[in-house]
C-alpha cells in the first residue's frame, strides 16, 4: 500500500514479522476507512451547504448535517493521527485485545440493530430504550465486569433521560415513543 513496511534495525526491535505486518495492515485499514468516511462527510457537507435553516426550530435541516459532518471529519483525523503514531512494538502488546475488538464490534452491531428495530415498533419509550441500549452496550464492552455494572447503569440512565429531555424540550423534535 502507501505506507512503508518497518525497516529492520530501525526503531524498536521487531520480534515477530508476521505480527508486525498484520498490525501495519490494521493501521492502513484504519487510515483508509477514515479517509473514506471523510470523503463521504465532505460530500454530505457540500450537499448540505444550500439547505435552509429550520423554520420552527433554531437547529434543523441546515446546521445539523454540517455540524455532524464536521464532527465526524475531526474524529477521522484523530483516528488517522492515532494510527500513524502507534509503533508496531506498542501494537504488539495490544494484540491481545484483538479478540475483544471483534466481539465488541459484533455486540455493538447486534445491539444497534435491536435498538433500531425496537424503536421502530415503539415497544418502549425512547428514554427507557436508550437507557437499556447504552447500559448493555457499555457493560458488554467492559466484558460484563461486575465492577463496571453500576457506572454503565448510571451512564445509561443519565444519557437516556437527558437525550429525551434535550430532544423534546430544547430541539422540539418528535421521536419514537410508547405506542398506546
Amino acid at each position: 500500500m502507501f505506507f512503508p513496511a518497518p525497516v529492520k534495525g530501525a526503531g524498536p526491535p521487531l520480534q515477530n514479522n508476521a505480527a508486525d505486518h498484520l498490525m501495519n495492515s490494521l493501521q492502513r485499514f484504519e487510515v483508509w476507512v477514515s479517509v473514506l468516511m471523510m470523503l463521504i462527510c465532505a460530500m454530505f457537507l457540500w450537499e448540505s451547504w444550500d439547505l435552509p435553516p429550520g423554520t420552527f426550530e433554531p437547529l434543523g435541516s441546515g446546521p445539523v448535517p454540517k455540524a455532524t459532518a464536521f464532527v465526524i471529519i475531526l474524529c477521522c483525523i484523530w483516528v488517522i493521527i492515532t494510527a500513524l503514531k502507534i509503533s508496531p512494538a506498542t501494537e504488539e502488546m495490544e494484540s491481545d485485545e484483538e479478540g475483544l475488538s471483534i466481539s465488541a464490534g459484533v455486540l455493538i452491531f447486534f445491539t444497534t440493530i435491536l435498538y433500531t428495530v425496537l424503536l421502530q415498533f415503539r415497544v418502549m419509550p425512547f428514554s427507557w430504550m436508550t437507557t437499556l441500549f447504552l447500559f448493555f452496550t457499555i457493560w458488554g464492552l467492559e466484558q460484563f465486569s461486575r465492577k463496571k455494572l453500576l457506572p454503565a447503569l448510571l451512564t445509561g440512565v443519565i444519557i437516556g433521560f437527558a437525550t429525551e429531555y434535550l430532544f423534546t424540550e430544547v430541539f422540539i423534535v418528535d421521536h419514537p415513543t410508547w405506542s398506546e
